[in-house]
């Protein structure tokens, strides 16, 4: 029974001693590399700043301005509806833009990066 016990504690005081060893690893600033691309997260509103100096600098996000929802959209043009006559649906047209569509990007364009195959002999 008492070398039971002794197993058990020296079990235990390995565990402890293992733990003390095992931390979460430190945030690092990493150099760039060529291929690597940084990932920011931004959660919500929150300034670009906040989350690294130089986003902000990037995106021309001042200290003090922060994202709006309604920055972020184009107007729709308005939809010009003629009146039908009587027992008619109603005609609805838009109006045509020359404005290029929200989905395209206005703050940066990435070149694609090509993998490249050895050659086969």
């Amino acid at each position: 029974m008492a070398k039971n016990t002794h197993i058990a504690a020296a079990v235990a005081l390995l565990l402890l001693a293992l733990c003390s060893f095992i931390q979460a690893a430190p945030y690092q600033e990493l150099e760039p590399r060529k291929g690597h691309v940084p990932v920011y997260i931004r959660h919500g509103n929150e300034p670009l700043s906040e989350i690294h100096p130089g986003l902000a600098e990037a995106f021309k996000e001042g200290q003090s301005k922060a994202l709006v929802a309604e920055s972020l959209v184009t107007e729709i043009p308005e939809a010009e509806t003629s009146r039908p006559a009587s027992g008619e649906a109603p005609s609805t047209t838009l109006a045509p833009s020359n404005e290029r569509s929200t989905t395209e990007s206005d703050i940066a364009s990435f070149k694609t990066i090509k993998a490249t195959e050895p050659a086969m002999e």
